[in-house]
């Protein structure tokens, strides 16, 4: 038994381009005070500043932490200096100093720092901070705050650098320059921000301090320091997701292990006795993903899907397989076999390279790895060894960029900074089995088995929670912000709001025995399915369909870039009425067709989100218009299928 956790294969990612409020010179504005700034809590429970615009933060280090060399490596950046090569201890960047300022929130010393003193006597150096690989969609925005001293002789500048293919040897082919700014030189901290414009897959942005002109030993004028690097989601702010849940039909009454959410309309879930099944429509019909059985002959305890053709699984009955489909269900093809093991769970981190974990074999952990998108797999050189008779659990997997973590039966959650190459563990104090972890980004993460424990350092130490429920297993976890949903082996969904501090139950599916959950972000709202025992399957959406989103009257009329932007196939529109009155907003293509009406009625003042679905339309660029009273305003969209 137990449960499936699958990241957030938000896929979407990151290639940077436009810089916003600042030109690529020197910095103009250098001395302005920050902007107004709307508080949010940072996942360490710190407050941080984000842009007003309250977009949804992706990723956020506030440095608020140790920032030495060592501990930036174990949060998943590379720290390198021209000529010096890779990844040493010297201090490239190094821990804030507060004898030469505060830090811009948190503690005095929490920002992290860069100056010429790193070599002593060389000139022209460039010292690389760069970040772990991130999953970002098109169209987010990187910020970050900076400051250097008041009177600075040397005309050093940092360059901002982007790896669509997440490269992370500096000056590699792959690295673009997306702008360069000189130190301020004003004693004050000045915000910088980026557009990330295109897509890439596990993709890393780059700080790179370049000092143009040496100086004596000791002379430190030429520093600098960078707080709250932040990473937020595209197109403004996040739409408003009134999730609902729903069961639907599977077509089987075999208990169901496992279930993997591709997007808001494709699914995969499987079971007992080889069962497999899938949907393509939201989860209107569930077909049979293995129709020729024989070649699957055990039951199913994990599986995992990246599109309506590809998928993974693996069972366990005298040995233990890897089965792989490309065509979407008709034909599995076994493509590995583990003698005298289980392995546990699988995810692919891009449509070529994954990961398995497994319980241990000859003395150490199974950890696997394709680089040919399932085809074939290998253990890994540098799988932890066991301790005692640890083992794991099916679905207690779960990745976030270079970070792996996996559940065990011993008090324990191993992680992993570098996807597989060294490995340290965390005591879940208070459950002694975690069948679910989950990590909503690098730092903060739930465990669970017969209680819940967080980790809001990466998995170093865990600490008690709130337990949603009262009996079985904690079978399943997911995640997106301060949002949590949980499941145990019952009939209820479980839902908390405020980090894991307390729980409601936000659905019962009368007969049910929950064994797994898994969401994909779509349209800004994490939508997936759960699945337990019987064939039960039920389905948590955000639905299309317009919504007023709070009860204030706008002071005039808007209609907002829609989110996110690019899409497939669904987005948002946002607009305000100042006044009521008869109201239409269609989408059109290129050429002037209309092809989409999505309101065409009287609506009162007020500011709404309506959805819409592209799905039946081609890839391209459409334009939406909103009439209102006097008011008309288009916009343009971009679907990428």
């Amino acid at each position: 038994m137990t449960s499936k956790i699958t990241m957030f294969l938000v896929a979407g990612v990151v290639a940077l381009g436009m810089f916003l409020g600042f030109s690529n010179n020197d910095n103009p504005n250098g001395s302005r005070t920050p902007e107004l700034l709307v508080k949010q809590i940072n996942p360490d429970g710190n407050i941080s500043n984000s842009p007003s615009s309250t977009a949804a933060i992706t990723f956020v280090d506030s440095l608020n932490g140790v920032n030495d060399t060592t501990d930036l490596k174990a949060r998943g950046y590379k720290v390198w200096y021209r000529g010096g090569g890779p990844q040493g201890l010297t201090a490239t960047w190094f821990q804030g100093n507060t004898a030469n300022w505060p830090a811009f929130n948190g503690p005095a010393s929490g920002y992290v720092s860069a100056n010429y003193n790193v070599v002593t006597g060389t000139n022209n150096i460039d010292s690389w901070l760069v970040s772990p690989r991130l999953n970002i969609s098109a169209g987010d925005s990187l910020m970050f705050w900076e400051r250097t001293v008041a009177a600075n002789p040397f005309p050093d500048s940092m360059r901002i650098m982007y790896s669509a293919a997440g490269d992370s040897t500096p000056e590699a082919g792959s690295w673009v320059e997306l702008g360069r700014f000189r130190n301020t030189e004003t004693g004050s901290w000045a915000q910088r921000k980026y557009r990330l414009a295109t897509a890439g897959a596990n993709a890393r942005f780059a700080l790179r301090y370049n000092v143009v002109s040496g100086g004596p030993t000791g002379d430190n004028s030429n520093l600098i320091g960078v707080d709250m690097i932040t990473v937020s989601s595209a197109g403004g702010p996040p739409p408003s997701c009134n999730f609902t849940w729903s069961t639907q039909t599977s077509g089987t009454t075999q208990q169901m292990f496992s279930v993997s959410t591709v997007s808001d309309q494709i699914g995969w879930a499987a079971g007992a006795a080889g069962t497999v099944r899938k949907t393509t429509n939201g989860g209107t019909t569930w077909t049979d993903g293995n129709p020729t059985p024989g070649v699957i002959s055990g039951d199913i305890y994990n599986i995992y899907a990246w599109s309506a053709n590809d998928a993974i699984c693996t069972t366990s009955p005298a040995a233990t397989f890897i089965y792989k489909t490309t065509n979407g269900g008709t034909t599995w093809v076994q493509v590995y076999t583990l003698a005298g093991g289980f392995i546990d769970a699988l995810q692919m981190i891009s449509p070529t390279e994954g990961y398995g974990v497994g319980d241990p074999v000859a003395g150490k952990w199974t950890i696997v790895k394709t680089t040919d998108g399932g085809s074939t797999w290998a253990r890994m050189a540098t799988e932890p060894a066991v301790i005692g008779t640890d083992a794991g659990w099916n679905n207690s997997l779960h990745i976030v960029g270079t970070h792996i973590w996996f559940g065990t039966n011993g008090t324990k959650v191993y992680h992993s900074t570098d996807l597989g190459v060294t490995w340290t563990y965390g005591a879940t104090t208070g459950t002694v089995n975690t069948y679910a972890v989950h990590y909503n980004n690098t730092t903060t993460g739930l465990a669970g088995g017969t209680a819940m424990v967080l980790s809001t350092n990466g998995g170093a130490n865990y600490s008690a929670v709130t337990t949603p429920g009262t009996a079985g297993n904690l079978n399943g976890i997911e995640g997106a912000g301060t949002d949590w949903w949980a499941i145990r082996s019952d009939a209820n969904i479980y839902r908390s709001t405020n980090g894991a501090s307390s729980w409601t139950t936000a659905y019962t599916a009368a007969g049910a025995v929950f064994q797994d959950i898994d969401f994909k972000v779509v349209g800004g709202c994490p939508k997936g399915w759960a699945a337990g025992n019987a064939g039960v399957i039920v389905k948590m959406d955000a639905p299309t369909g317009i919504s007023n989103v709070n009860n204030e009257v706008p002071s005039s009329f808007d209609l907002k870039q829609n989110f996110p932007n690019p899409f497939n196939p669904t987005t948002n529109i946002n607009f305000s009425l100042p006044k009521s009155g008869f109201v239409t907003l269609k989408v059109y293509d290129m050429i002037g067709k209309e092809v989409a009406t999505l309101v065409n009625e009287v609506k009162t003042a007020g500011n709404y989100i309506v959805g819409f679905n592209a799905a039946n339309l081609p890839s391209g660029a459409y334009f939406y218009r909103l009439e209102s009273n006097s008011f008309v305003d288009t916009k343009k969209m971009m679907l990428i299928k």
